[in-house]
């Protein structure tokens, strides 16, 4: 019995030397901590644009991305933007722009606007976002808007 309790003091002894070792170091301050990695899914914005052209990117991404890609560049289904936008594409007039919004292009499958939900009131942001893609001033991927102007 005297063993049995002995065993177990020295037990409870080298538990207790364990558990009371010296404390953790103080971690690193935070100025040396490494940057953290960019997000891939959420990137800054590398433009900013006025509220109409932020109206035209959102109307752009939820009408004609699925055709025409997310940063207006071409798929499958739909012509670059960009090159079509530019100065020396097809569409490179806003008027033109207005006409195949408002008549589609049959032959090649391009819907009316009225067809695909677009209000005629986004047009102009919406041309003015492709149009900046088309002249290189604005990149692709999510543009920053501006707080100049109240959002519709």
């Amino acid at each position: 019995m005297v063993r049995c309790r002995f065993t177990i003091l020295l037990a409870a002894g080298a538990l207790a030397a364990c558990s009371a070792s010296a404390p953790a170091p103080a971690p690193a301050a935070a100025a040396a901590a490494p940057p953290a990695a960019p997000d891939p899914y959420h990137p800054l914005p590398r433009d900013t644009v006025d509220a109409e052209t932020y109206q035209g990117w959102k109307q752009f991404m939820l009408q004609c991305s699925r055709c025409h890609g997310d940063e207006a560049t071409g798929s499958t289904f739909g012509p670059s933007l960009v090159k079509s936008l530019g100065p020396t594409g097809q569409i490179s007039t806003r008027e033109k722009f207005l006409d195949v919004l408002q008549n589609g292009v049959k032959d090649k499958g391009m819907p009316t606007a009225a067809k695909m939900g677009l209000d005629s009131v986004y047009f102009d942001g919406l041309y003015r976002y492709l149009a900046g893609r088309g002249s290189a001033k604005l990149k692709g991927g999510r543009p920053a808007r501006s707080e100049q102007a109240p959002v519709p």
